[in-house]
């Protein structure tokens, strides 16, 4: 049997789910190939960042998302058993987002809450989302990739025939494999089996609120999932002999115990999950059609919360240049971009989970590291003085937005009735290219249509920097002003990621012409365009 897709995505967990809403959103056919029958049953990544926040509200999911987590991750402490009459408290970065940088923030959600929202959500936009379906071979030419899907029910196969490829297909990728990419870092870092478990631990706790407790005899970690619901991590040493097999239920009980400090306790086992704490990034993130998302692109210690998060932000990125190809208004060439941006994102990530893991001390604030990530690439607008000395570093303190091409476009409140409900500039972007405008809306307008005009790039714009007479009206075009790096009478161009392409201190007689240089670099179709220097 065969079948035509626009992107199959191999991989239906918390990026392959991402994957699957963010290509639907944007109008892009899409088939989800998931070998497990269903969504995870262990919780694993918990922090979602603001930034992925962000992207899940663009998608409709923010408020779905608050209403099965909660906005604070947890206590953390340290002791030799949870029931220690000594904890010692573990301090944690600052990972709340002001109010001023986001109009959402950190949200805690387990993956097994997450991903049946995901899913929800996938489905309702159109993907075909199909479980118990494995990949087990693929081919791809100049123009499509061939891949064989099994049913592992029925044994059924069916050759599904996609325009792209996304591989969503965890650490150990076979597709990454399959296409002999390599990767790069310190590797395998220490292997673990998390136990998850149901049991009444009052007693250990005795009225004090921890979230997760580092046990210190034993290199391991007890983590509150629910109200009886509990995670516990444990190393093993494959080097001695040690395996995951060896943790049957009642060695399981035995850890617990041991972690708790309670020798009589009668754990539920509910499910054992072995895996590799590790730090590796794939040599390259596109291999024709093929594109490594998540863990099949890069792993790193959970310290930090950024490796899940980074893959729904792979995810994101991808999914709107895929849909702009698909479309017709930008060039192969923008799909090159995918990895010149998100590959130097996966290596400052592993670093920063590196050095929390080693223990050192926090050299960027939290908000900086997971929200403030700057792209260079031929897609932005190179300008004078912003690209020179110091001009290319990875990262921008997003409560100081300097508005430079590559940066991300900073919050700015909207005005109560705003254009189809949006309550911030965020709230603009998603499936089209945005035009931000200040008092000079009209010109700039004019100079829009023109640029678009017989370019097919959807553009549209917003005068969210414009003033009026009140003074919440002064207030908010000053925000503007500050947070663009602009005049009054400037605008900045915005790619439907939220990410800022080019930006114009004035509309002049060669704006229009200046524009449609921006749009045509920002879809992988032109030359690298210029911002105005004026």
């Amino acid at each position: 049997m065969e079948e035509r897709t626009a992107v199959l995505v191999v991989g239906g967990s918390l990026v392959g789910l991402s994957a699957a809403v963010f290509l639907a959103h944007q109008g892009v056919p899409c088939v989800v190939a998931e070998r497990h029958v269903g969504t995870s049953i262990h919780p694993r990544a918990r922090g979602i960042t603001a930034r992925s926040m962000e992207l899940f509200r663009q998608v409709g999911l923010e408020d779905v998302v608050r209403a099965h987590g909660q906005d604070d991750i947890g206590v953390f402490v340290r002791a030799r058993a949870l029931a220690d009459d000594d904890h010692h408290a573990v301090v944690m970065p600052q990972t709340r987002t002001p109010d001023e940088v986001s109009p959402t923030t950190l949200y805690a959600c387990d993956q097994d809450r997450l991903e049946p929202l995901l899913l929800a959500r996938a489905r309702e936009l159109g993907a075909d989302v199909r479980f118990g379906t494995e990949l087990v071979d693929f081919t791809q030419s100049r123009d499509e990739v061939s891949a064989v899907l099994r049913d592992r029910g029925s044994g059924e196969r069916r050759t599904v025939r996609a325009r792209y490829l996304v591989a969503a297909d965890g650490g150990r990728s076979p597709v990454r494999e399959r296409l002999g990419i390599s990767r790069s870092g310190p590797g395998t870092l220490q292997h673990q089996v998390s136990i998850l478990f149901r049991a009444d631990l009052d007693r250990a706790l005795r009225g004090r609120e921890v979230f997760a407790c580092f046990l210190e005899t034993m290199s391991g970690v007890l983590v509150r999932r629910d109200a009886d619901v509990w995670q516990m991590g444990v190393p093993f040493k494959p080097e001695l002999g040690e395996s995951a097999d060896d943790f049957t239920d009642e060695r399981c009980r035995e850890v617990v115990r041991t972690g708790t400090g309670l020798a009589d306790l009668d754990a539920e086992i509910d499910s054992v999950l072995s895996w590799e704490i590790a730090a590796l990034v794939a040599d390259r993130f596109r291999e024709g059609r093929i594109f490594l998302t998540g863990d099949s692109a890069h792993v790193s210690s959970p310290r930090g919360g950024l490796g899940g998060n980074g893959g729904i932000q792979d995810a994101h990125n991808l999914a709107w240049k895929l849909a702009a190809v698909l479309a017709g208004h930008a060039g192969e060439r923008l799909l090159d971009t995918y990895e010149t941006e998100r590959r130097p994102i996966a290596f400052l990530n592993m670093e920063y989970a590196l050095g929390r893991m080693r223990g050192e001390p926090w050299t960027q604030e939290y908000n900086t590291v997971s929200l403030g990530y700057r792209y260079h690439s031929p897609a932005f607008a190179a300008e004078e003085g912003a690209d020179g000395p110091g001009g290319n570093e990875k990262l921008e303190d997003p409560t100081a937005p300097s508005g430079r091409p590559g940066t991300r476009a900073a919050h700015v409140p909207l005005p109560a009735g705003y254009a189809n409900g949006a309550g911030s500039t965020l709230d603009l972007f998603g499936r089209e290219f945005v035009l931000l405008t200040g008092d000079g809306d009209a010109e700039w307008r004019t100079a829009a249509k023109q640029a678009a005009d017989g370019r097919g790039i959807p553009l549209a714009v917003h005068a969210a920097g414009a003033g009026d007479a009140s003074a919440e009206g002064a207030a908010r075009a000053e925000r503007w002003r500050v947070a663009y790096g602009l005049p009054a009478e400037g605008a900045v161009l915005v790619r439907p990621d939220g990410y800022i392409v080019w930006r114009g201190r004035r509309c002049g007689d060669d704006t229009a012409e200046r524009l449609g240089a921006a749009l045509d670099a920002a879809c992988g179709r032109g030359r690298e365009p210029v911002s105005d220097p004026g």
